[in-house]
């Protein structure tokens, strides 16, 4: 009966000082909605996304997502994204050069 009763306060010891660490892991994988930005866009897809989708693809590119618009490089596609975050219209005037 002593030795049940080790492994039985044992088992809670090792259970309480457990939970909280995989509470704490669980917590910090945090879903990021900017995981789902593609990495890659055409002009054309570019063009069409609304102000929402626009605010998520900078938001992405903010936190160190690298994106790419076709046929701009990786720094000038920052700058496009960036741009029509804050005036769209200048943007889709860049891109139809």
């Amino acid at each position: 009966m002593r030795m049940q009763s080790r492994r039985s306060f044992l088992g809670l010891a090792v259970t309480s000082v457990m939970a909280p660490t995989i509470t704490n892991a669980v917590e910090a994988e945090e879903f990021n909605p900017s995981d789902l930005v593609p990495r890659r866009f055409s002009v054309q897809k570019f063009l069409s996304l609304d102000k929402a989708e626009i605010y998520d693809v900078n938001l992405a590119v903010r936190r160190g997502r690298g994106i790419i618009i076709d046929g701009y490089s990786r720094s000038e596609s920052r700058e496009i994204i960036e741009l029509a975050a804050k005036n769209p219209a200048a943007a889709r005037a860049r891109l139809a050069k």
